[in-house]
């Protein structure tokens, strides 16, 4: 994947190869330009000799300053019989060994014999001074460090590199900050309470870090604007259960208060209606602060034994209406899970199946494992779940027959519960009607080895 580290890597590595190679072009350019201007060195020696005879040493040095400004990028020599520049400049090694040379054979002496002009071991001209004393003229070749030292080469240098520099920078720089501009005004609108901003499919296409962080935005603005409507919903409707108990309190407070009124009989119903307002209330807080949390509290449990514990209890309540749970306890199973959170949201499926099941009839518990995890099956023998509706029941509030569940005290809100306990465990919760008739609830749960 391309990655915005490697875009700002390479950008930066590209424009310095780019000034590097109009570096090395430039001074290839001016090596050529020098290297094509023929000096006529014995035409220099002349001059040299010239205005060393008429002015001396002084004149000479004045001279091989105007000569080197008249050739630039080259350095002009005045080697004595020492070997030594006149002015005591630094020879290249092969002119030093060069003027050893001429030394050594007696070149550079005194009173030159005419003759030796022209011997083929001169390599530059010869030339004396008034006392006989005897220089030779070397031209050295052009330097590269001079050649990019140069001012007209250092103007076109440092124009190029800013220009280079500014290109590279004014694309960084719109490149990156221009999504963060658009993910910051969504942001902003986002936060003033428009669901609907995005960071944009221009954006999120793109396959670097700021393209990564565009899809994970919208991603949350979507879980963000399904909160809010869930939240909307979920506050619509608690609104609207609250009302029923509500109702029915101010109806039997309105019937105790008649002169031939009952007043047990509806402080009864009164008692009754503030318990189901009190269980409502609980299990609405219980699912807000479910859906709040990412995780749960967490450690290995025994399953079968919990299992037990739940099923032990709702017995007590099925043999209360002439129904029965049959359960028997097989292999340990363990999970990781809350003891608390776990039974809340096996007992919220037993105790609806125990409500549901025809009297007579039992409810069938098993616990059995499957592709390393556990499955808790709850089967009833009651009327069942049509088709269409089998995935709605566990939303909240959501009920299949309204009238009948709210005479047997069910608020909609179990099946929603355990839906959230199960998922936060990494489980599942499915529901589908049984062949023999009834609803069977099964809750799958990762299992530990």
């Amino acid at each position: 994947m391309r990655t915005l580290f490697l875009r700002i890597f390479l950008s930066f590595w590209a424009a310095m190869v780019l000034v590097l190679a109009t570096m090395g072009s430039l001074a290839w350019y001016r090596f050529n330009q020098v290297q094509s201007v023929n000096i006529d060195i014995e035409a220099l020696a002349n001059e040299a000799s010239a205005r060393l005879l008429v002015g001396g040493l002084p004149a000479l040095h004045d001279w091989i300053e105007e000569a080197e400004s008249r050739y630039q990028d080259r350095r002009i020599f005045i080697v004595d019989q020492s070997g030594q520049d006149i002015r005591k400049r630094e020879l290249p090694p092969t002119y030093k060994r060069y003027a050893m040379r001429l030394r050594d054979a007696g070149f550079l002496g005194k009173d030159l014999v005419p003759s030796r002009r022209d011997d083929p071991l001169l390599l530059t001209p010869l030339f004396t001074d008034r006392d006989g004393k005897v220089y030779t003229v070397m031209i050295s070749s052009p330097n590269w460090r001079n050649l990019l030292l140069a001012p007209d080469v250092r103007i076109v240098l440092l124009a190029f590199s800013l220009f280079i520099s500014g290109l590279v920078s004014w694309w960084l720089a719109r490149y990156v900050s221009k999504p963060v501009e658009r993910l910051q005004s969504s942001a902003r609108s986002l936060a003033a309470g428009n669901m609907e901003a995005r960071a944009g499919e221009e954006f999120s296409r793109r396959r670097d870090e700021l393209g990564v962080l565009a899809r994970d935005f919208d991603a949350m603005a979507d879980q963000v604007r399904t909160l809010v409507a869930s939240k909307e919903g979920l506050l619509r409707a608690m609104s609207h259960e609250l009302r029923s108990p509500l109702a029915r309190l101010r109806v039997a407070a309105g019937l105790a208060r008649r002169p031939s009124a009952d007043i047990v009989k509806q402080l009864d119903r009164i008692e009754l209606e503030a318990e189901r307002l009190d269980t409502l209330i609980g299990q609405m807080l219980q699912l807000s602060h479910l859906r709040a949390i990412p995780a749960l509290p967490s450690e290995p449990l025994d399953l079968t034994s919990l299992l037990s514990e739940v099923v032990e209890d709702a017995r007590l309540e099925a043999s209360a209406a002439d129904k029965k749970v049959e359960w028997t306890p097989g292999q340990s199973l363990s999970v990781n899970g809350d003891h608390d959170l776990l039974r809340s949201a096996i007992e919220n499926v037993l105790r609806n199946a125990v409500r549901f099941t025809k009297a007579g009839s039992a409810v069938l518990v098993t616990l059995f494992s499957e592709r390393r995890g556990a499955v808790i099956s709850i089967e009833d023998r009651g009327p069942g779940v049509p088709e269409t509706e089998l995935t709605r029941i566990f939303e909240p509030f959501y009920r299949v027959a309204e009238a009948r569940d709210r005479d047997s005290g069910g608020t909609g809100l179990g099946l929603a519960i355990t839906t959230r306990i199960v998922g936060l465990y990494g489980g599942e919760v499915h529901a589908r009607n049984a062949s023999e008739g009834g609803l069977r609830v099964e809750i799958r749960l990762p299992a530990i080895a």
